[in-house]
């Protein structure tokens, strides 16, 4: 039992030598930012809520295109080979263990020596009277003692890089859950859009008509003519991009469910009323939600837990291993000549100082470089939500101010009517009231989409909070 122990107890010596009682200390990069505790912007009345946004046929869409879309298919991907990689660096902590058998060639066992008389010359000849077979077999189990944590921090890094790698899901659901929402807004607006562009022009080219004739009856000047023309090819072209940007909008979503093109036609329909003004929460809680800051987050993590690794790699790392083996020419000899053994194995790497430090200083810039990733993702997060916020409130202020020319040219159009009526107008004036009318009205549908879209962004810069 000597030459076990005494091999042991001199690797434990040295072990208290070279190290000290506490593993290696990193420490941690400086990454407080000093976050505002209110918004800029004025509070508003109602909590965050995504679904009370959607009609059933939107929700509908969302949900079709998080289960067919292939971007959240890949970051699943990328994050099942990063859960791999956590679980393959968690088998360091278990002991690890080996079988190996093997079985010789023949070898000649015995031989004879004569004499053979070959040309008058007298050569020696060896020939073998007998065979062996050899086989053996062992196994062997070894285990590192994870004394300064080395093992641990290795896989708390893996751990850290497979949850960045789970942002990436959620990021992508929220960026296609607006997109789903964006296009189908959109798509309802432009429908919406249509038959109002299909009255002006219609009214527009009634309006040329009567203003030739007037023309001719020297009422009007020519140049009368060219104005109503100019109308008509703006209402013209309008129609013609609102079947273009139709088309457009059925291919995003065709993209965004994997379907074939020209893509879906759904009978959309675009809110009625303004979207609510939301009431965030502290700006760090809402940061929390983001996935562009969680995954800087655990970018300093897993920088963090690589630098400790480094300074690990600088104290000794100490293994036991033992076997068992056996082996000979029969069954029989294998139950009688086996051979155990016990080795414990002290590695003491400081002489290996260059690459030590410099993996050490690698370790150090990638941490100082997550720490200012993480400090510019935080800076440009508020950026973006404080950005989003003002878009916001102004297309409403936008929206608010068509309200009133909405309303001025429906009373506009109304008192032009009840002329015509009563014959103190021509029709052609009416007409053009009411040309005026329906693009007030085509107005307030591009600007209320616009304020869906804001919140759709800034829902999105919110982390789905």
């Amino acid at each position: 039992m000597k030459p076990l122990l005494t091999p042991l107890a001199c690797a434990l010596a040295a072990l208290c030598i070279t190290g000290c009682a506490h593993g290696p200390a990193a420490a941690p990069a400086t990454t407080d930012l000093a976050l505002p505790t209110a918004w800029a912007e004025r509070p508003g009345d109602a909590t965050p809520d995504w679904a009370g946004l959607l009609d059933p046929q939107l929700a509908a869409l969302q949900a079709r295109a998080l289960a067919a879309n292939r971007d959240i298919a890949l970051a699943a991907q990328r994050w099942k080979q990063a859960q791999l990689l956590v679980e393959q660096s968690a088998l360091r902590w278990s002991p690890s263990a080996g079988v190996s058998a093997n079985a010789s060639r023949p070898v000649q066992t015995q031989s004879s020596t004569r004499n053979v008389d070959i040309g008058g010359v007298t050569v020696p000849v060896t020939t073998a009277t007998g065979w062996s077979r050899s086989y053996g077999a062992s196994v062997g189990v070894s285990y590192e003692l994870d004394l300064w944590d080395r093992l641990a921090q290795g896989t708390a890094a893996q751990r850290a890089q497979a949850e960045a790698a789970r942002t990436d899901i959620a990021a992508a659901r929220l960026s296609i859950r607006s997109q789903v929402a964006e296009a189908y807004w959109t798509l309802a607006a432009l429908q919406a859009q249509r038959p109002l562009a299909e009255a002006q022009i219609t009214l527009t080219r009634e309006t040329l008509e009567l203003t030739r004739q007037r023309v001719r009856e020297g009422k009007l000047l020519p140049i009368e003519l060219d104005k109503i023309a100019v109308n008509l090819q703006a209402a013209e072209s309008r129609l013609a991009d609102l079947s273009a940007d139709a088309q457009l909008q059925r291919h995003i979503l065709a993209l965004l469910l994997d379907e074939p093109l020209p893509g879906p036609q759904p009978d959309a329909t675009l809110p009625a009323a303004a979207p609510p003004r939301w009431r965030l929460a502290a700006p760090a809680d809402v940061l929390a939600q983001r996935p562009d800051v969680q995954r800087a987050r655990l970018g300093v993590d897993a920088a963090l837990a690589k630098l400790r690794v480094s300074e690990a790699e600088r104290y000794p790392r100490l293994s036991f291993s033992a076997g068992l083996s056996t082996g000979g020419t029969t069954a029989s000899d294998w139950l009688a000549q086996p051979l155990a053994s016990f080795a414990a194995n002290l590695v003491v790497p400081m002489i290996d100082w260059q690459r030590l430090d410099l993996q050490r200083e690698g370790a150090r810039t990638e941490l100082d470089t997550t720490a200012l990733t993480l400090r510019d993702t935080l800076q440009k997060a508020l950026a973006d939500i404080e950005s989003q916020r003002i878009e916001a409130e102004r297309a409403a202020q936008q929206w608010q101010a068509n309200a009133g020319r909405l309303r001025e040219a429906t009373e506009n159009e109304r008192l032009a009517q009840l002329r015509y009526e009563v014959g103190a107008v021509a029709r052609a004036d009416w007409l053009q009231t009411r040309s005026a009318l329906l693009d007030a009205q085509q107005a307030e549908i591009r600007l209320r989409l616009t304020q869906w879209l804001r919140q759709s962004s800034l829902f999105k810069s919110l982390g789905g909070a």
